[in-house]
């Protein structure tokens, strides 16, 4: 999907009106749907006494309107009390924004504020709903809004903004002299550019896209800043499988790794591949490992890698046999950096399957580049698609080894394509809003996942995913991209934020392909 400047989005509005929608009927669907995500949402992530109340702050022109209309749907569709906080009276309102003031159910109460927010809006067990500055903002934020800003940041409320978060430049993600720090935005019609910049990201949250009848032509046609992966992108990849189906159709897949210092690592990405759907996963483990593992998921079958007794990969000519049968290896979770394992690595790089390369793996790739063989343009030796999976970390070494060090500190995404025509291979950048990149130079931004995602072990189960979704025969751009989505979409779905450690996000992979397709 596509990402806009705030001046695209006015004239995709404008061509929305040319087409028979009025300016009533686009604001009417902008509220009613984001007034449907974001009780969804706070039902989902928030417990009965952090949402005991809607506190619904109303701005002066089409965001207020917004949130009229947000405000009118949650009092009529759910059993919480609704309250208004008005920026200005509605009578003083005018266009579409007037007319959804005026039609607010009465029995919603509206206080008009100026000056500071009143003790009652900020209490404990609200949610607060963010409609007070939207798109339109020129220049830096003026009072009262500016005092509303630094209130609803220090509440330690909920907090959720309507398109944008006000104070925030639509197009540059900059604070304009202030933005609310939002839990949730619910952007309307497409995605505004600057709410994946470093310093929008921090005042989005999570972000939803709210469909709000743009024609289909003129979204088309305008031009995007960037490519943004959201829910509706990942929808059509998980199309209806086939029933007269056995696990030999739904691909398998080898992972690698596992060392006597990351034992974990392997079985976090194996289990992951399982639950992307793959028929079956082999475990590929030093020898000097195997008897003290004890898999998740008993469906995992283990193949010991004779190592010496040195508890890490080595190469051997077993690994022939081991991968014979798949369709797709997965190399590196856990695996250590030892000169031994480079061998095993460089082994695994010949077989003619697809290959995802991840955590230490990297590290071992960058000292050794030349055992890419895309790397040294022997095209037709290369596996059918590598997908490399770097932090940020594994990413400066990987420039470094490529030479590309150079672009250390260039932008995220020009790293990852620069690397990928490097390499030709597909690259997922891990972080927030982790950046996919491909060799013919197309990119994207992810727009799911959360801060749950930074603690140990989530990049295996995310490694898993994509290695579970090339063994089912997906393409390497699409595996990458859709399982960076996945992954950060099961994050969402945690219970908590805070306590999530890797081994939930295995369970919560369900419930983000149900939330994505009826056929998962």
């Amino acid at each position: 999907m596509k990402a806009v400047t705030a001046a695209v989005m006015r004239e995709l509005e404008e061509a929305a009106m040319a087409a028979g929608r009025s300016a009533e009927e686009l604001m009417e669907r902008a509220g009613v749907g984001a007034a449907r995500e974001l009780r969804d949402w706070c039902e989902q992530r928030l417990t009965p006494a952090h949402r005991q109340r809607w506190v619904v702050l109303a701005g002066k022109g089409n965001n207020g309107g917004d949130a009229y209309v947000v405000a009118d749907w949650l009092a009529a569709h759910t059993s919480q009390p609704v309250t208004v906080y008005a920026a200005a009276h509605p009578d003083t309102l005018t266009g579409a924004a007037r007319h959804h003031a005026r039609h607010l159910s009465p029995a919603v109460p509206v206080l008009v504020v100026d000056g500071a927010l009143p003790a009652a809006a900020l209490e404990a067990g609200g949610v607060i709903v963010d409609g007070l500055l939207g798109t339109g903002l020129a220049g830096a934020v003026r009072e009262p809004f500016a005092t509303f800003i630094r209130q609803i940041n220090a509440s330690g409320r909920p907090v959720v903004a309507l398109d944008l978060s006000s104070g925030l430049d639509a197009d540059t993600g900059e604070p304009l002299g202030g933005a609310v720090l939002a839990d949730l935005t619910l952007t309307m019609g497409l995605p505004k550019a600057g709410c994946f910049t470093v310093a929008g990201a921090r005042h989005t949250g999570a972000l939803r896209v709210v469909d709000i009848g743009l024609p289909e032509a003129a979204v088309a046609a305008a031009p995007a800043v960037l490519q943004v992966v959201t829910a509706a992108d990942i929808a059509p990849l998980l199309g209806r499988r086939p029933h007269a189906a056995h696990k030999h159709t739904f691909g398998q897949i080898v992972v690698a790794g596992g060392s006597t210092d990351y034992a974990g690592a392997p079985l976090l990405a194996g289990a992951a591949a399982l639950r992307s759907g793959a028929g079956l996963v082999t475990l590929a483990v030093p020898a000097t490992l195997r008897p003290w593992l004890r898999p998740r998921y008993d469906a995992l079958m283990l193949r010991a890698i004779p190592d010496a007794g040195t508890g890490h990969l080595m190469p051997s000519p077993v690994w022939d046999d081991v991968v014979a049968g798949a369709q797709a290896v997965l190399f590196g979770p856990g695996c250590g950096r030892v000169l031994a394992t480079g061998g095993a690595l460089a082994v695994v790089l010949r077989t003619p399957h697809p290959l995802v390369v991840d955590a230490d793996g990297l590290r071992l790739l960058a000292a050794r580049p030349e055992l890419l063989p895309r790397s040294v343009a022997e095209p037709a030796a290369a596996p059918p698609v590598t997908v490399l999976t770097p932090h940020p970390g594994e990413m400066r070494a990987l420039l470094d080894g490529f030479g590309l060090g150079a672009l250390a500190t260039a932008a995220r995404p020009e790293q990852a394509l620069a690397l990928a025509r490097r390499t030709g291979a597909v690259i997922v950048l891990k972080g927030a809003q982790t950046v996919t990149a491909a060799p013919d130079g197309a990119w994207c931004v992810n727009s799911s996942g959360s801060s749950a995602l930074a603690t140990a072990g989530t990049g295996d189960v995310l490694a898993g995913l994509i290695g579970g979704l090339l063994a089912q025969g997906w393409t390497g751009w699409d595996a990458a991209h859709a399982a960076v989505f996945i992954h950060g979409l099961a994050a969402e779905l945690a219970p908590t934020g805070r306590a999530l450690v890797a081994d939930d996000l295995l369970e919560l992979i369900p419930g983000a392909l149900r939330q994505l397709s009826p056929f998962a």
